[in-house]
């Protein structure tokens, strides 16, 4: 029988390719009925890769950047600040740019974007996002959904994985993994042999290392 110290109580929302290829078609919907078609994508990654890419295809927009931003707080820094990781190498000068992002959460990272992208030039910058959180501090100029839920993404298997054993404060070789994959399933949604997959990869991983 699994033994947690702590439990998962967090909503999720749990997001297929396949839904996050219908939600980035919702976006394309939206932006058709405006007649908005931008010059150049800008992707906030690295979430923002995938639905940008998608939107590049059923909008014919040749142009596809990105630019990755995280948060760090230094010693003695009370509060987090934003670095560009990953600065933008196109030019945008007097272009409409479209920066896109796969969820707003507080809407720090899409605001730092859109201030970095202004410096570049560009005639006009929209925002877009496959979800967004109530209570994000901006709002996408076209987004899919709005949720409070924890959302999983196709891509981040083993990162939501891993931190969901970290909130569980549960050491993976002294658990029984099958067990621990049926949790995790029944909480999140997850398919229990991909959890259980991934929760191998992580023990074997961290053996190596």
């Amino acid at each position: 029988m699994l033994y947690l110290r702590r439990e998962i109580k967090h909503k999720f929302l749990n997001l297929t390719w396949e839904d996050v290829e219908r939600l980035s078609h919702i976006l394309c919907d939206k932006m058709a009925k405006e007649n908005y078609v931008p010059d150049i994508i800008v992707a906030v990654m690295r979430g923002g890769w995938v639905p940008a890419r998608i939107v590049l295809d059923m909008l014919k927009i040749s142009g596809l950047a990105a630019i990755e931003i995280k948060f760090y707080k230094g010693i003695g820094e009370a509060r987090e600040r934003p670095i560009l990781t990953q600065p933008l190498v196109v030019s945008v000068r007097d272009k409409k740019v479209l920066i896109i992002d796969d969820v707003v959460d507080t809407g720090k990272s899409l605001s730092v974007a859109v201030e970095t992208l202004k410096l570049y030039g560009p005639s006009q910058i929209k925002t877009a996002a496959l979800v967004v959180k109530p209570w994000s501090i901006v709002m996408p100029d076209y987004y899919a959904l709005k949720s409070d839920a924890w959302v999983i993404f196709p891509w981040e298997l083993r990162e939501t994985v891993e931190e969901l054993v970290n909130t569980l404060e549960i050491d993976l070789n002294k658990c029984n993994l099958d067990e621990l994959a049926q949790y995790i399933s029944e909480k999140t949604g997850l398919k229990k042999d991909l959890v259980l997959k991934t929760l191998k990869f992580i023990k074997e991983h961290r053996i190596r290392e």
